[in-house]
């Protein structure tokens, strides 16, 4: 079974050799085969050109369902926004299913905020309990640069070396317990994998 990830960019690719090893553990566990995960840049978020980028996907033998994954921030004004955006440019075709993050990926690790100022050597209350609510004005993205900035020496944040190098050694479930897009999409891979959805 393979399923391909298609996703805004960089950084949310960065997502895929966890979301994989995530997928991987869990199906271990359950005694389960293991399921291909390809990721691939969306390309463009023109509606009639998506729609025609998810059905050649879905037209592949070997693919078994295609997962739309994009950003709230900066064109959407919600997750239900931009998932009816993705639905729509789907047609209903019943392989596709829409994620969104809210209101960008790097929400997702926020909550390892503790982790992070250590590994930048900063010491910073976290932007807020609930990391999908961090606001469109102060996007989470802009809270890990200012944090990176403040290490001494100074660090850049580089979105697809840092996310990468942050999950690394992570138990996601921590991230979904916070993050309800999150999670959301989690439980639509186990599903799609015979897999055991988190509770």
């Amino acid at each position: 079974m393979t399923i391909v990830l298609l996703v805004e960019g960089k950084t949310e690719a960065a997502l895929k050799r966890h979301l994989k090893r995530f997928l991987d553990r869990r199906a271990e566990a359950e005694e389960h085969p293991k399921v291909a995960l390809r990721t691939k840049d969306i390309m463009t978020l023109n509606e009639s050109r998506l729609r025609r980028r998810i059905r050649l996907e879905l037209c592949d033998s070997q693919v078994s369902a295609v997962i739309g994954l994009i950003d709230v921030y900066p064109r959407f004004s919600s997750a239900t926004e931009a998932k009816d955006y993705l639905r729509r440019a789907a047609d209903g075709n019943s392989g596709f299913f829409a994620h969104a993050a809210q209101y960008e990926v790097e929400a997702w690790l926020l909550p390892y905020w503790e982790a992070i100022c250590k590994r930048v050597g900063v010491d910073r209350a976290a932007p807020g309990a609930q990391p999908e609510q961090v606001d469109l004005i102060h996007p989470p993205s802009h809270r890990l640069v200012e944090l990176y900035r403040l290490a001494r020496p100074r660090r850049e944040y580089t979105k697809t070396i840092e996310m990468a190098a942050i999950l690394e050694g992570e138990d996601l479930t921590i991230a979904a317990n916070l993050c309800p897009e999150f999670k959301s999409l989690l439980n639509t891979l186990l599903r799609l994998g015979g897999l055991e959805p988190l509770p």
